[in-house]
């Protein structure tokens, strides 16, 4: 029977959107939603937010009385799981076999694990000392399938025993409404008295089929690890995307290099990883009613530091004034190369001047733009002016 450890993160976007630009700590922010009736509430709110009252439930008009310069933000579900991704990605290197729960969970087969880490509680705590690097709250449990698993996580029950009753016992005091099950169904278990797991799972299983449909029968087989799930695991990108809004709108290039500073810190980590380097990123600046500003960064040779993106960003600043606020980021980086290691020369200053001549080009371009740097090329024309020939680096 299969273990699963099940990885809940009912903050992820407003957390992301904290680690990258951490000036979000300085004003009470929150996310609201419309939901299924079309009343904006809030669904996530930071620490300044909760200690002025703003509440998670609460609806946007009740929390801007309570905190009048509450800053409210939509909520996004496609950026929440493109920030999913982007911490699978991360993760990979410690825990392979992920099963990824858009948008905040993300489940992992613990079996191949174990001899790796020397038991559960190493792997714990090594999955709660990255969740705490990179500024997440999580709530991790244990089961025999993802989704029994996920329920006790998104409940916010911390079960990490491997014992069978334990776990038995946790699934069993939740209430039905925490199974995911439709609406319809929920009501008719509460109509029959049926309010917790504990008073479906004494009914004997012909008599559930019978009452409520073989369906449910068949998802108490999946709770209990009776029957196996349909995964799929996840494999990294091959591209790097990210993207995230600014809680206030930035009308200055200086306002703006310390969130590119941590999404360059980003793509940084990705490249390391993979051992891939790359020699075009896309950076997109987006302003009010979806007008965007594209800024190509080229570079004369391969990279993966963030420290020498920056500074190419920092030398285009001139080229590229801010015409209108910006109210969101993102970067692409879609060819990725092969990380070559440097051999090194014989000479340890011929070796050094040579690695300098790559970096001035890219600092030139990024300068004075790619087609104003170029160097003298051949040409069987021997006519003067016509035998000048100007080649790209």
């Amino acid at each position: 029977m299969s273990l699963w450890l099940y990885c809940h993160f009912p903050q992820l976007l407003m957390d992301t959107v904290c680690r990258i630009h951490p000036v979000v700590d300085d004003y009470p922010l929150a996310f609201y939603d419309n939901g299924q009736t079309n009343k904006e509430t809030i669904v996530q709110c930071n620490a300044k937010a909760v200690a002025a009252g703003v509440e998670k439930g609460q609806s946007i008009a009740l929390a801007q009385s309570l905190v009048p310069e509450l800053i409210c933000r939509q909520y996004s579900m496609k950026k929440e799981a493109q920030a999913l991704q982007q911490l699978a990605d991360k993760l990979y290197q410690s825990v392979d076999k992920q099963v990824l729960f858009p948008p905040q969970g993300i489940a992992i087969a613990v079996e191949s694990l174990l001899r790796l880490y020397q038991g559960m509680d190493p792997l714990v705590c090594h999955l709660q000392e990255q969740f705490q690097a990179f500024e997440l709250d999580a709530c991790l449990s244990l089961a025999y399938s993802p989704e029994a698993a996920q329920c006790l996580a998104q409940a916010g029950v911390e079960q990490l025993s491997t014992d069978r009753w334990d776990i038995h016992q946790a699934l069993a005091d939740l209430p039905v409404e925490q199974f995911g099950w439709n609406a319809k169904r929920v009501e008719k278990l509460k109509k029959t008295g049926i309010k917790t797991l504990q008073n479906l799972i004494q009914i004997p299983t012909a008599q559930i089929g019978k009452r409520f449909g073989n369906e449910l029968v068949k998802a108490l087989a999946v709770l209990r690890g009776e029957q196996k799930s349909s995964v799929h695991f996840y494999q990294p990108a091959e591209r790097f995307y990210v993207s995230f809004d600014l809680v206030t709108e930035i009308e200055r290039w200086q306002g703006l290099l310390f969130p590119l500073k941590r999404a360059l810190k980003e793509l940084e980590q990705f490249l390391y990883q993979r051992q891939k380097a790359i020699r075009q990123l896309d950076i997109t600046l987006h302003h009010r009613e979806q007008q965007q500003t594209l800024i190509p960064l080229r570079l004369a040779s391969d990279s993966w530091r963030a420290s020498q993106f920056l500074q190419l960003i920092q030398l285009q600043v001139d080229r590229y004034p801010l015409k209108q606020p910006v109210m969101a980021l993102s970067l692409r980086a879609d060819y990725l190369h092969e990380l070559d290691s440097d051999s090194g020369q014989l000479l340890a200053d011929a070796s050094r001047h040579q690695g300098d001549l790559p970096d001035l080009l890219s600092r030139l371009q990024a300068r004075l733009g790619e087609r104003a740097v170029y160097s003298p090329g051949l040409s069987s024309d021997f006519r003067p002016l016509f035998n000048e020939q100007k080649q790209q680096p």
